[in-house]
């Protein structure tokens, strides 16, 4: 019955491999926007009706490569999990703004950004997990 009653260090180590997942998958995005060129996603961002899509599209690559980073490496968890669910909600509101959320297709409309929201949201509450660089550089003696 041990198991259903998880101790702190194995809840940690669960946040962690959330944070490091999630942050993996963000990553991935900014690394395949990037790839395919600036151009070619503020083109897909102008075709959405965005104002000013060239700064949008270099704001939203950055964003998914830098917050990827951040949450992968466990630097400023909370901002960068904060910051992503802004980024999130956002691409959530451009993209989705006015769909059903149930249709006949399966799933649910916007699915993977409503799970990227949920994540990002839960890393604000739940910090950075066991191995990250907020827990190593926390346990360090302040310098006088």
């Amino acid at each position: 019955m041990k198991f259903l009653h998880p101790s702190p260090k194995s809840s940690s180590r669960g946040v962690t491999i959330l944070r490091v997942a999630f942050g993996a998958l963000l990553l991935v995005h900014g690394v395949q926007k990037l790839m395919a060129g600036h151009a070619a996603f503020a083109a897909s961002v102008a075709a959405m009706g965005v104002q000013k899509p060239d700064i949008i599209a270099w704001l939203v690559i950055a964003g998914e490569l830098g917050l990827g980073l951040l949450l992968v490496l466990g630097a400023l968890t909370r901002v960068a999990g904060f910051l992503a669910a802004i980024l999130i909600g956002c691409i959530w509101f451009v993209t989705e703004a006015g769909k059903p959320l149930l249709t006949d297709a399966s799933g649910v409309t916007a699915e993977l950004l409503i799970i990227y929201f949920a994540i990002s949201v839960s890393l604000v509450f739940l910090g950075p997990g066991a191995l990250s660089l907020d827990r190593k550089l926390a346990r360090q003696p302040a310098r006088r």
